[in-house]
């Protein structure tokens, strides 16, 4: 992995709140859009029982069609990872372990690793991402 994707992944978990996904994969865009959305959810930045943004808000914040969003929204109910309450929304299903957001960041390291990044240079981004949520504190 080159150090440019890394910021990239970086900034992706930075700016995840607002969900700014880029497609990227060659596979259907509903089907990486759920992938990023259940990585998100299993590392811990959507909280059980939050509200996870409707299908129209999301879909014109990616560019996307709203009938997308909605096909990313049932598999991701379907794998049991949010649930919908009717006329209220879409939420995070409940008991997101801290087993699995382990297990995403190691699987993540490990990808650094295999893909020539070093130490060093992932205590530098960590570092980086760390002094941006200080200064993201100071400003509120």
């Amino acid at each position: 992995m080159k150090a440019l994707d890394l910021i990239q992944l970086i900034q992706y978990t930075i700016d995840v709140k607002n969900i700014d996904i880029k497609i990227t994969s060659k596979q259907s865009i509903y089907l990486e859009l759920a992938e990023k959305i259940e990585s998100l959810i299993k590392l811990g930045v959507y909280k059980e029982n939050e509200k996870l943004p409707s299908c129209r808000k999301l879909g014109v914040q990616l560019g996307v069609s709203p009938n997308t969003i909605e096909r990313v929204y049932s598999l991701l109910e379907e794998r049991g990872v949010i649930y919908t309450l009717p006329k209220k929304g879409i939420f995070v299903k409940g008991s997101q372990s801290k087993y699995t957001f382990q297990t995403e960041i190691i699987n993540t390291l490990k990808h650094f690793k295999e893909n020539n990044v070093t130490k060093e240079e992932l205590e530098e981004y960590i570092n980086i991402v760390y002094k941006e949520g200080e200064k993201d504190d100071c400003d509120k």
